[in-house]
C-alpha cells in the first residue's frame, strides 16, 4: 500500500468552498495511510480494490490537433480531475493523483508532447501544451466525467487558467504559474477568469522560476471566489511537496478538489 505524508481523511461532509477561506499552513500535521475517506467520494462496495486504484495505468489521447500524448489514469467517478505538469516535465503531480483517486474521483496526469526522458523538453512542441490540455479534457468527458476540476503548476498552471471557461471546468488550482509567456506571445486575459468557479492559487515564497508576485499578477486577474495561498521555501510549483510545507500543501488542495466536487 502506498504510504504519503500527506492530508488528513475529509470529514463526512464535505466542506463547501465558502468554508475554505485563504488561512496560513498549520504548524504541524500527521502522516497517514492513504485509504478511501468515508465520505461521498469513497469508493463504494463493488469497486475496485484500493491496489488496483493505486496502479498505474498508462494511457493514450489524441491532443486537439491530432498528437498522441501518454498519460495516466487513476481512479474512476463522475468527477475527474486533471493534473498538467510543469514545463520541465517532472512527474510532479503522480503520487497526488493517486492520493485523489484514493478519495473515489477520476484523476489523470500527463506529459507534454515535448517531453522526454531521454532528452531536455523541445520548447517549440511545449508550445502546443494548451492542444495537450484540451486533448487530456476530451479524453476524460469521453471516460464518463461529468464534473472537471483542472489542477497544474507551471506551464499545467497556465493550461489550467487558459481553460477554465472553454473546459467548462468546475473549479482550478494554478501553482506558481505566471500571468503569460512574453517569448512565447502568450496572455492570460481577466476575460479568461472571468468565472464563478473556486480558485485556488498557490506559490512559493520565494520561487526561483516563476516569481511570486508574478503568480500574485495571475491571481489578481481572476474573478471572485478564489483564494490566495503562499508557502515558504525556495523551489518551484510541484517541488514544495517535497518541502516541510509540503504536507498542508497536499492537505490544502485536496481539501478544495472535495469541495468542489461536493458542489451542485
Amino acid at each position: 500500500m502506498l504510504i504519503l505524508t500527506a492530508c488528513a481523511p475529509a470529514p463526512t461532509a464535505a466542506p463547501t468552498a465558502s468554508s475554505l477561506p485563504s488561512r496560513e499552513p498549520s504548524p504541524t500535521s500527521e502522516p497517514f495511510i492513504v485509504t478511501p475517506v468515508e465520505s461521498a467520494f469513497a469508493p463504494g462496495p463493488t469497486a475496485a480494490p484500493l491496489e488496483d486504484i493505486l496502479a498505474t495505468h498508462t494511457v493514450i489521447f489524441n491532443a486537439a490537433d491530432g498528437i498522441m500524448i501518454t498519460g495516466e489514469l487513476y481512479g474512476s467517478g463522475k468527477t475527474a480531475v486533471i493534473f498538467s505538469v510543469m514545463g520541465n516535465c517532472k512527474p510532479g503531480w503522480r503520487e497526488f493523483a493517486q492520493l485523489t483517486a484514493a478519495q473515489g474521483l477520476m484523476a489523470l496526469t500527463y506529459q507534454w508532447r515535448g517531453c522526454s526522458e531521454f532528452r531536455l523538453a523541445d520548447e517549440d512542441e511545449l508550445r502546443n501544451f494548451l492542444n495537450d490540455a484540451r486533448g487530456a479534457v476530451h479524453f476524460v468527458r469521453e471516460e464518463g466525467a461529468e464534473k472537471l476540476i483542472l489542477v497544474g503548476a507551471s506551464l499545467g498552471g497556465l493550461a489550467s487558467a487558459e481553460l477554465a471557461l472553454e473546459s467548462q471546468a468546475s473549479g482550478i488550482v494554478v501553482v506558481a504559474a505566471p500571468p503569460g509567456i512574453s517569448d512565447w506571445g502568450f496572455e492570460i486575459e481577466a476575460a479568461d477568469l472571468e468565472t464563478d468557479i473556486p480558485k485556488l492559487f498557490i506559490t512559493a515564497e520565494h520561487d526561483p522560476t516563476v516569481p511570486a508576485s508574478a503568480t500574485r499578477q495571475l491571481y489578481d486577474l481572476a474573478a471572485e471566489p478564489k483564494e490566495w495561498q503562499i508557502y515558504p521555501g525556495y523551489v518551484h510549483g510541484t517541488d514544495l511537496f517535497e518541502t516541510e510545507s509540503g504536507e498542508q500543501m497536499q492537505r490544502r488542495i485536496l481539501e478544495f478538489i472535495l469541495a468542489v466536487a461536493s458542489m451542485n
